[in-house]
């Protein structure tokens, strides 16, 4: 895929109108930072990462969170242990994600500089490109 042919834009909201409601049932989960429960699996949720794909201007990110260590936390042979007060934090922070939203940054309006602190960090953390070869021969145009 060239640069050319690939448009980076969030969906408008004409394409989220025609989502069946079923996709929206969590759309309030969308923009909050808040640990994803599953039974005994928590993933924590960091759309402030990826601002950018909800039309936001995107700073740079802090380092991901990842509290208590929850991957390597497993159920198997812990029958006596208090699940629900172990992760109460996490709970109550999914309980009240409407106040972790993230949705408050301004949004972007045309391109980003070249220059901006953003790109320059972006550039310094990413591969730009996945295939060698494409980089030879490609031409970057910001």
């Amino acid at each position: 895929m060239k640069r050319h042919e690939f448009v980076w834009e969030p969906y408008p909201s004409t394409v989220i109108s025609l989502l069946p409601p079923v996709c929206l049932v969590g759309s309030l989960a969308w923009y909050a930072v808040v640990p994803l429960i599953c039974f005994q699996v928590i993933e924590w949720h960091q759309p402030d990462r990826v601002l950018r794909q909800f039309g936001m201007q995107q700073p740079i990110p802090e380092s991901p969170s990842q509290p208590l260590n929850i991957h390597g936390i497993t159920l198997k042979g812990k029958h006596d242990e208090n699940w629900g007060q172990l992760f109460a934090p996490m709970i109550d922070q999914w309980n009240n994600r409407h106040a972790f939203r993230v949705d408050a940054y301004p949004r972007q309006e045309g391109l980003l500089s070249f220059n901006s602190d953003y790109m320059v960090w972006y550039r310094r953390k990413t591969k730009m490109f996945v295939d060698p070869a494409n980089a030879k021969t490609a031409t970057l145009v910001f």
